[in-house]
């Protein structure tokens, strides 16, 4: 079947010479020349690179031939094929930071509801992972690059490592998915760096947010009324309705439905991305409604020169200006409730998480729990307005 034998090869003119069964060598110079592929696929005819000669050798070119022959056999244009690996390849050699901006552009930017989280993520990556991920293609990434990058902030600043930790391994997880990383994950915890870094539990405690205790709230909240401020009002509704400070500030008068006392969170807004309703108190219907009466804008809290919301930390900063002397956050808030809530004794376990949009725990218990427990989180919200408000007279 072949035609052209190995020692002749450095003796032949400059032309294309066949070898049999579409293997050509076009020789450029002496000694110098590229290997082809001609074929017919789909009536048309196609002619493929398989390298360069000397550096690959005949044999090697025939070994090529024959795979490329097999994709033919399964209807697939070699072409196309090696235009792929040619795609892979070039993924695969990007640097780890054009991975991660992909990452987060494609897959995480739609899923966050807080601006900071991307802001966040990119800081940790430019700061501790890129300067030494990027000293090489993506895919030769091993498990000491990820302890070179973790270990220097494992023990300084243990909450931040442990984050970007996680954030390297979902990167990294999400070009194995796309295969453009064909080995291990490198950053996984329990495969890998378990082995070579101390628990970041123990290490360090998570610290808490600083919260109220409930035996105190009456008060504050009460103090908290005297103040005639969009953000004092704002406030009010997160204790109320135990919520999150960007699904208050993120809130439109067209969600709350005041005749069945309901306000449903679109899903966009929740941390856990899934519809929440909540059972408006008599207490946060009055505050909904006197909102209506202070502005015309479709958010509820606006800043008014603005038209839009509230900033962020408009409720942090009305805690520190007007009660300096307590030391809580707004999300501390949370706390008071769940602490009061289990406290009373008489709640359902689940109806007071659910109360807090959190969810359950695994999927043995969302087969088998599938209400939302409405009505019984309406009796706490209500209890808890009735915990909240000083009584006149």
């Amino acid at each position: 079947m072949y035609k052209l034998k190995n020692k002749e090869l450095i003796h032949l003119t400059k032309g294309k010479h066949h070898d049999g069964g579409g293997l050509y060598i076009r020789i450029t110079r002496q000694g110098k020349g590229l290997w082809t592929y001609r074929f017919r696929l789909n009536k048309k005819s196609h002619e493929m690179s398989l390298g360069t000669f000397p550096e690959v050798k005949i044999s090697e070119a025939r070994e090529k031939l024959a795979e490329q022959k097999r994709l033919r056999l399964k209807k697939i244009n070699p072409l196309h094929e090696k235009r792929k690996h040619e795609i892979l390849k070039e993924q695969q050699n990007k640097k780890f930071s054009e991975i991660a901006d992909l990452y987060i552009t494609t897959k995480k930017k739609d899923e966050w509801t807080n601006p900071k989280s991307e802001q966040q993520w990119r800081s940790t990556i430019e700061t501790y992972a890129k300067p030494v991920l990027d000293r090489k293609p993506f895919i030769d990434i091993n498990h000491n690059d990820i302890v070179e990058v973790l270990h220097p902030i494992w023990k300084t600043k243990t909450e931040t490592a442990r984050r970007l930790q996680q954030r390297l391994f979902r990167i990294i997880s999400f070009a194995k998915i796309k295969k453009w990383y064909d080995k291990e994950n490198p950053a996984s915890w329990q495969e890998h760096l378990s082995h070579v870094l101390a628990d970041p539990y123990k290490i360090q405690r998570v610290k808490h947010h600083s919260y109220l205790k409930h035996s105190e709230i009456k008060i504050f909240y009460n103090q908290l009324c005297q103040l005639d401020l969009f953000s004092a009002y704002a406030l009010r509704m997160v204790i109320l309705t135990v919520t999150r400070t960007s699904e208050v500030l993120k809130s439109k008068f067209d969600e709350f439905d005041l005749d069945n006392r309901i306000w449903t969170i679109p899903y966009q807004n929740m941390k856990a991305r899934k519809e929440h309703k909540i059972p408006l108190s008599n207490e946060a219907i009055k505050i909904i409604n006197f909102m209506k009466r202070k502005h015309n804008h479709a958010i509820v809290f606006p800043n008014t020169y603005l038209a839009k919301p509230l900033s962020n930390g408009a409720m942090l900063n009305l805690l520190r200006s007007k009660f300096s002397e307590l030391k809580i956050t707004v999300h501390g808030f949370r706390s008071t409730f769940r602490t009061w809530a289990e406290e009373e004794g008489k709640y359902q376990h689940y109806a007071i998480k659910f109360s807090q949009a959190h969810q359950l725990p695994n999927k043995i218990e969302k087969a088998y729990l599938r209400s939302d427990l409405f009505h019984q989180r309406k009796k706490i919200m209500n209890d808890w307005e009735e915990f909240l408000i000083i009584k006149e007279g």
